[in-house]
């Protein structure tokens, strides 16, 4: 009996050094840096040309005084861009906000969006990784970097994650805005419809703009919401921004807010604070 009680102590003892030595490899965080290598090595070593105020004329008012309040002319065109960001989120309705750190670099000509995140909850590391690209679009999370607890991908994530895509250039790149396949209609001087397509996939938001030209909202009901039975459904989705910052030389969105428009209430499950963005990364 005590031999077997010690076998069983030997084989979890062993079992925790496995997983601790797993988890120390960080390496969904190493996956995610490879596939960032790959993208940089893919791209075009040209300098990008800069962006001239006749790049912008052709675009709807609202989004010219964006983009003149941001004050992209001059800058240079984005080929990719890389941003840092913390804050807090909720794994669920009704569950505490947990801290979290993320770093997000998009291959804006190669249509390549790859995201990276650590979670702390009860002291546990929870990494998660957004894939997306021209095959595949994939979100995968694990505890401890071993235990995988979400992994969706196929077409409804790939709808999901064009939406995400066509936010990300709204609020993080607004220079690409210039040469992106949108399709635009000008409701007010403040509102504006979008139909984006993407490889194929056509998805469409309202961006809502303050009297100083400044994006305050982007809305979208073509985000698909993942349930805790698997079932993915079409929620409204928001993501209304109250701060700004200036960010080498432009003025970009700061803090930001992620909700979910449920029937039955409003979800806010995660907060972004932007730490820095920075613009055709060479490494």
């Amino acid at each position: 009996m005590k031999t077997s009680i010690k076998i069983i102590g030997l084989i979890l003892l062993m079992s925790i050094i496995i997983i601790g030595t797993i988890a120390l490899l960080n390496l969904t965080k190493k996956k995610y840096q490879n596939l960032v290598k790959e993208g940089i090595k893919k791209e075009s070593e040209e300098k990008s040309d800069r962006i001239k105020k006749d790049d912008i004329e052709k675009l709807p008012e609202p989004i010219q005084r964006y983009l003149n309040y941001v004050g992209v002319v001059g800058s240079e065109k984005v080929k990719n861009f890389r941003v840092t960001l913390e804050g807090n989120m909720k794994m669920e309705r009704g569950a505490d906000f947990l801290p979290y750190t993320a770093e997000q670099t998009t291959f804006q000509n190669q249509g390549i969006r790859l995201f990276y995140m650590d979670v702390i909850m009860k002291k546990m590391k929870i990494s998660g990784l957004h894939h997306f690209n021209e095959d595949d679009a994939r979100m995968k999370i694990k505890v401890l970097d071993v235990f995988t607890v979400v992994d969706e991908e196929g077409e409804k994530m790939r709808q999901a994650e064009t939406v995400t895509f066509f936010n990300d250039m709204v609020v993080f790149a607004p220079q690409t805005l210039i040469y992106a396949d949108i399709q635009w209609e000008v409701i007010d001087d403040f509102n504006v419809k979008a139909a984006f397509t993407h490889r194929g996939v056509t998805v469409h938001a309202r961006l809502i703009f303050d009297e100083e030209g400044r994006i305050i909202n982007f809305i979208s009901n073509d985000r698909l919401a993942l349930e805790k039975d698997g079932v993915s459904n079409n929620i409204p989705w928001s993501t209304p921004i109250s701060e700004y910052h200036t960010v080498n030389g432009l003025n970009l969105p700061q803090y930001g807010e992620a909700i979910w428009h449920y029937e039955d209430g409003d979800f806010t499950y995660i907060t972004l604070n932007v730490r820095d963005i920075n613009y055709n990364i060479q490494n």
